[in-house]
């Protein structure tokens, strides 16, 4: 039996308290932290294993709903909250596995834990946010899109490259290409992701951000046909 680490984001003592003790009763829980702030609580995602998350909205000058704005890589997360006028903008954002209406019951309680085991969580483009956070070992990095120029593929990590400096997060390429919101960044090669909005120019193999060269990879070349025709008309309308 596997057991799940929990994270609770409450303010409230008596809250934090009353969800723990019906969780202790399940073998499969463990309490992993507790955070009163969301600072807090990043700073414990960022450090320690937390296979489930359970979410206060009104907390101390903070909401929770920016916890699932920020586009951080959440395991599930099962909404607790006295207020039942949160329950659409948590469901819209789409990270919510549950929404549980303080004060709940046990067999509520068993309803929600059942719904995030088995939830697949949506990717949210986020289109409408400028940036992203990501970890980068044991700390949280902000990142905003237009500030990335490109990411590569570093192992079991990624290397992304602003305009300053390089930084290795804790995401294969694969998971940053599905973070990342597709109108600014395409995956042009195995080991590569681009911003396309940082592209100069492109040949028969490569694209070029300023003097850097992208390969572009043969399998992806089909699925790039649609942006280098864009690039071909830019190109003709300017001469």
């Amino acid at each position: 039996m596997i057991v799940k680490h929990y994270l609770v984001i409450d303010d409230k003592e008596a809250d934090v308290e009353y969800l723990v003790n019906l969780l202790d009763k399940l073998s499969l829980f463990k309490l992993a932290a507790q955070a009163s702030s969301l600072d807090v609580a990043i700073a414990i995602l960022a450090s320690q294993r937390v296979d489930l998350i359970f979410l206060d909205i009104r907390l101390a000058n903070q909401s929770g709903l920016t916890l699932l704005k920020a586009h951080i890589n959440l395991p599930p997360v099962i909404i607790i909250s006295a207020y039942p006028e949160y329950a659409v903008d948590s469901y819209e954002i789409g990270k919510a596995a549950d929404y549980l209406l303080k004060p709940y019951s046990e067999e509520r309680l068993h309803i929600a834990l059942s719904r995030a085991l088995q939830y697949q969580p949506k990717v949210n483009q986020l289109g409408d946010v400028n940036g992203i956070l990501l970890k980068m070992g044991r700390k949280i990095q902000r990142f905003n899109y237009q500030s990335i120029n490109y990411a590569e593929a570093f192992g079991v990590y990624s290397k992304v490259y602003t305009d300053d400096q390089v930084h290795v997060v804790n995401e294969r390429l694969i998971a940053l290409t599905n973070l990342l919101p597709d109108r600014y960044f395409i995956r042009v090669h195995k080991s590569y992701l681009i911003n396309i909005n940082k592209i100069t120019s492109y040949d028969r193999h490569n694209f070029y951000l300023g003097k850097i060269k992208i390969p572009i990879g043969i399998s992806y070349r089909p699925r790039l046909e649609g942006l280098l025709a864009v690039f071909d008309t830019v190109g003709e309308s300017e001469e």
